[in-house]
């Protein structure tokens, strides 16, 4: 058997390999899980052990808890507590935060 064929087979398989692109609900899963659930727990639908379940916020108490530590206008916390820092560095990400929160709640159903 000549090598010729099986190097171009190789060739072939290996076009449209690069990098796959994420959605938005991919993107935000990855970012949930590398920022949030270590305190909100690991399936955004339940408690975790210093954060209230947060699947289906909206994104403005998304982005106000995640950049300010505030609430919107109107908001009622969950809990009382005081322990969430600012993380300014996902400022780019809210609405894939928010893409994946909402299927997640939807994905509960």
């Amino acid at each position: 058997m000549s090598l010729m064929p099986i190097a171009a087979l190789v060739a072939l398989s290996t076009v449209g390999c690069g990098p796959r692109e994420l959605t938005p609900v991919q993107r935000g899963e990855v970012v949930y899980r590398t920022n949030c659930a270590s305190c909100h727990n690991r399936d955004p639908n339940l408690p975790g052990w210093m954060g209230p379940p947060i699947a289906g916020s909206s994104r403005a108490l998304i982005e106000d808890r995640v950049l300010r530590l505030s609430y919107p206008p109107g908001y009622v916390p969950k809990r009382n507590t005081h322990k969430m820092r600012a993380l300014p560095w996902l400022s780019g990400h809210i609405d894939d935060l928010t893409a994946y929160l909402d299927q997640a709640a939807r994905d509960r159903r």
